[in-house]
């Protein structure tokens, strides 16, 4: 029997394209698998950024209620069993090369992508788990993403932003559609989005189905230690629930969650919410990380594109109010070369006091020599370019004050190369944040 690493390098190699959309190949595999309906319930999450914090919160609420859930995931950040949760745990290497062995014997001669593979062994492993619920994220879109091969009891769109333009178009109304074909005729849809693009109400309306709106038909007030949530019972009745614990995750989801929940047959209980919900965090997003090493607060996240960057910024501007004006923020940061990086930048400017530019070991990855230069020219006090994040990320930390943060940035990558350098410094580094 092939390890998973050897698993995962053979799925690498058999494609000739990384991405290939398009469900037909994969839902006849999945035919094949038994596997196009994994759980009793589904619900599919798809959007441009909130997806992995939308899928946590589902997750550690209905596992609080008392149901069995799966979930699947992308991309990974460490391991990438994280791509497959079983009642909370990641699935074993051992699960993992059971269901590639299944979906070798099934799949004949049917060619399958890497991530086609991944969504497979994901809805097998669940169905096997005889879980209560599954939660799936969209990878890549939603029309034509291999997820969307299974019909969801409830499809949830968390934002709408311009990443993945050459696949999913140039516009927020393109990319909008191209999410919204995760919808089904007469079955709840939720969207997170504030401004969402029209296209997302015209497609609910032509696949029938019934769309609620953050902002007009739930929402959230923040307040110093609790946020209130308002919104619809399964009756349509108006509901508000006051003093919630505050998450770790941004609260536009939490509150896109609440209203998911409404529309099950058998809502959670406000105990099971708070008992879930209080100080839940995910890793790498903002994610705090103790290096004993250095005084420096440090803080991950993976945003990459503008629409993360502009949640990121009002993080950054409450630790400026907090910290006092002596603090300063320093952004060590690396990208994808088929990313936004001025718009990235832009949108983080107001807030960062220095940037430390380096690449990471990705065929994908942008030269530190480019990044370093687009942000030069934008006059941004830039230091480096260093050839990898783990130097940059001690340059930082070395000229950082006790009172300045420290953040990592601008892909999984990028967080992934400090996490590993920090633990592997020996430094006994630990989530700071609650992290379930």
């Amino acid at each position: 029997m092939p390890t998973l690493v050897q698993w995962l390098d053979r799925i690498q190699a058999l494609h000739p394209r990384e991405i290939e959309l398009g469900l037909q190949r994969v839902s006849e595999v999945a035919r094949r698998l038994g596997v196009c309906k994994p759980a009793p319930l589904v619900i599919t999450v798809a959007g441009t950024n909130g997806k992995g914090s939308t899928v946590a919160m589902l997750d550690a609420i209905l596992r609080a209620s008392g149901r069995r859930v799966g979930t699947c995931t992308s991309p990974h950040l460490h391991v990438y069993n994280e791509r497959v949760g079983l009642q909370g745990h990641p699935a074993t290497d051992a699960q993992l090369c059971a269901a590639f062995d299944q979906i070798e014997a099934a799949r004949g001669d049917i060619s399958l992508t890497y991530f086609e593979y991944s969504t497979l062994a994901g809805l097998w492993l669940i169905a096997q788990e005889q879980v209560d619920v599954a939660v799936l994220e969209i990878g890549l879109g939603g029309r034509l993403d291999a997820i969307n091969l299974v019909d969801p009891d409830i499809a949830i769109i968390t934002s709408i932003g311009l990443d993945h333009m050459e696949w999913l178009g140039d516009t927020r109304e393109a990319i909008g559609r191209e999410k919204a074909g995760i919808f089904r005729a007469a079955t709840p849809a939720v969207c997170g989005d504030l401004d969402p693009p029209m296209t997302i109400l015209e497609e609910a309306r032509r696949f029938g189905a019934p769309l609620l709106l953050q902002g007009a038909d739930f929402g959230f007030d923040m307040g110093d230690a609790t946020w209130r949530w308002w919104g619809r019972d399964g009756a349509g009745a108006e509901l508000v629930w006051n003093d919630l614990p505050l998450p770790e995750l941004d609260l536009l989801n939490a509150a896109t969650v609440m209203q998911v929940l409404q529309c099950l047959a058998s809502p959670p209980s406000r105990d099971c919410v708070c008992i879930a919900l209080d100080g839940l965090g995910l890793q790498g997003r903002y994610q705090r990380i103790e290096d004993s090493r250095h005084a420096a607060q440090l803080r991950v996240d993976v945003a990459h594109n503008p629409h993360a960057a502009a949640l990121l910024l009002e993080k950054l501007r409450r630790f400026k109010l907090q910290a006092g004006p002596a603090s300063r923020v320093h952004v060590v940061l690396a990208m994808m070369a088929d990313k936004d990086q001025y718009g990235f930048y832009k949108t983080l400017e107001s807030a960062v006091d220095f940037w430390y530019i380096a690449a990471f070991a990705e065929t994908r990855g942008l030269s530190e020599q480019a990044l370093f230069e687009l942000l030069q020219a934008q006059g941004a006090q830039v230091l480096g370019p260093h050839a990898s994040v783990p130097e940059a990320y001690e340059r930082a930390m070395g000229c950082a004050a006790e009172t300045d943060l420290v953040l990592v940035t601008g892909s999984f990558v990028t967080v992934a190369d400090v996490v590993r350098h920090v633990y592997a410094a020996g430094s006994n580094p630990t989530p700071s944040d609650s992290v379930r």
